[in-house]
């Protein structure tokens, strides 16, 4: 992100938060004082402008995450720490939009999942598929990559929805149909390999 790009996210996502971020911490970290506060958000405002504002799903979070971990650093290099700062630190955690852990890797199991899926169509139903789906190609554009006619595709694209529709409504637990030894046949039956 450049120079202009950045003061854009910063005037336009984050700076907007302020307010907002300086009433949550008077009241979850009431004994920090305001000076102190105010030293807090520039030091937040100095580490969201180094990160990677595209990889930031969430910027409230992460502007919320970065204060609360101010927060408990500056407890960690203190020789006295306030035992209000300390029950406070407990309470700033932030409820993030973001998915926990087991929701992410359960995500990345279903696509995972969905691409095994994709895998096992036939290979002209599997290109027609990822031009439409991951290259945004129209049905003319599929049909001059392949070199076959739009009609060609539209009857692939079909194949691949009614395969992967199906092989979906059985859910992730259920083996796709090429790792099952399965083929399907044209009208959307499978046979078994013997």
């Amino acid at each position: 992100m450049d120079g202009g790009a950045r003061s854009r996210w910063m005037t336009t996502v984050i700076l907007p938060l302020e307010r907002e971020l300086r009433l949550w911490m008077s009241s979850h970290a009431a004994s920090i004082d305001r000076a102190e506060r105010d030293d807090l958000i520039q030091e937040a405002y100095v580490r969201l402008w180094t990160a990677d504002a595209g990889q930031i799903a969430n910027p409230r979070a992460y502007f919320y995450r970065i204060v609360r971990n101010l927060i408990v650093e500056r407890a960690r290099r203190a020789r006295i720490v306030p035992i209000e700062l300390m029950g406070e630190i407990a309470s700033l955690n932030v409820r993030s939009e973001e998915p926990d852990p087991e929701q992410s890797l359960g995500a990345r199991q279903e696509v995972g999942w969905l691409l095994d899926v994709v895998a096992a169509l036939p290979t002209q139903c599997r290109r027609a598929f990822e031009l439409r789906k991951f290259e945004g190609l129209r049905q003319r554009e599929i049909a001059q990559v392949m070199g076959i006619s739009e009609k060609t595709v539209e009857k692939h694209l079909a194949s691949a929805f009614l395969r992967i529709s199906r092989t979906m409504a059985e859910g992730p637990h259920a083996p796709s149909p090429r790792a099952a030894g399965a083929d399907v046949n044209r009208d959307g039956s499978s046979r078994k390999y013997e």
